[in-house]
């Protein structure tokens, strides 16, 4: 196996878990299927993406996007950042859902039929789990999709940069502290 394709397993064992190292790993793994990976980003430098629950989101949802893009196909991600309201849309040329489908697709154990029939790996955990999550952090999550044409799953969060967060002091009694 090349060492370029860690998985998220991997990364959660080793403590090394960053926005940037799930990217990685699942661009490396697309790459290796074939599919073109496009990235648009108007973050500001300053933003931290660090959150363990943010990298499991990316990480979901670029490995359903792989998961669902044949060879030759392309996924784009779109980041911005209005104030302190992250977007991030993943858009792929890959099978689609049926429009009944998509309005489960967050249901536990929910897969599409075509996706059952042609064998595709998985257990209709995942976008359950990323919904979840996403609702915990405050935000939300919006699909858009086409059988036999795509997908678009767009999330939104509130988060603050880190110059936000930067000024406010130390709490002595706590300080030397970890938790």
């Amino acid at each position: 196996l090349d060492r370029s394709l860690q998985t998220v397993d991997t990364l959660l064992k080793t403590g090394n878990v960053t926005v940037d190292a799930i990217l990685s790993a699942k661009l490396a793994q697309a790459r290796a299927a074939g599919i073109a990976v496009t990235a648009e980003a108007n973050l500001p430098p300053e933003l931290s993406l660090t959150d363990l629950e943010l990298s499991i989101v990316i990480g979901n949802l670029l490995d359903n996007a792989i998961k669902f893009t044949p060879a030759g196909g392309e996924i784009t991600i779109r980041a911005s950042m209005d104030k302190d309201w992250l977007t991030v849309s993943f858009t792929d040329t890959g099978i689609g859902m049926s429009a009944e489908f998509a309005q489960n697709v967050f249901e536990p154990f929910e897969r599409e039929r075509t996706s059952t029939v042609s064998k595709i790996r998985g257990t209709g955990l995942g976008m359950a789990i990323t919904k979840n999550i996403v609702d915990m952090m405050g935000g939300n999550i919006k699909v858009k999709s086409e059988l036999g044409k795509g997908s678009e799953i767009t999330i939104g969060l509130r988060f603050k940069t880190t110059s936000a967060t930067k000024n406010r002091g130390v709490i002595q009694e706590l300080n030397g502290f970890r938790a």
